[in-house]
């Protein structure tokens, strides 16, 4: 998503190569993505406290 208004989707082929990105401002897309990218941030964990977690980094 950039600035809120435009958001960009990756294309992946069945080899998991990518294909492509399609840019769509549609309103609609775009107010989902922000909603989906909200819900997200709400449940992130900071990343120090993701590192004290995770003993490889710790």
């Amino acid at each position: 998503m950039f600035d809120s208004r435009l958001v960009a989707r990756f294309v992946f082929g069945e080899d998991d190569t990518t294909l492509g990105v399609v840019l769509n401002e549609d309103p609609a897309e775009v107010a989902l993505a922000c909603q989906v990218r909200d819900a997200a941030w709400h449940h992130a964990t900071r990343t120090t406290d993701f590192a004290k977690a995770v003993a490889s980094t710790g």
